[in-house]
């Protein structure tokens, strides 16, 4: 085990341009079967990198979407402090 890497890299070049519908039900799919599949049960500072794109697959600016540029966004899930003492 020492030799083996503690991260998973999920491919998705393959489904080409998708729509964020498609792509969040993919991710859920994918992250069910790591949980079912693989055993996997907790994950720790996970990062999702998402190269934003118009329907034609041409890249464009996050920053052109919004009125200032960004690179990074926090998440907008919501974990109970409680969680981390096991209450």
């Amino acid at each position: 085990m020492k030799n083996r890497p503690n991260w998973l890299t999920i491919e998705y070049r393959m489904l080409g341009t998708i729509s964020i519908s498609e792509f969040r039900q993919a991710l859920l799919t994918d992250l069910a079967a790591l949980q079912d599949e693989f055993g996997i049960e907790y994950l720790r500072a996970p990062r999702l990198t998402v190269p934003i794109t118009n329907e034609y697959g041409d890249p464009i600016a996050f920053s052109a979407l919004t009125d200032r540029h960004r690179t990074r966004i926090d998440t907008h899930h919501y974990r109970p402090a409680c969680k981390d003492y096991d209450l």
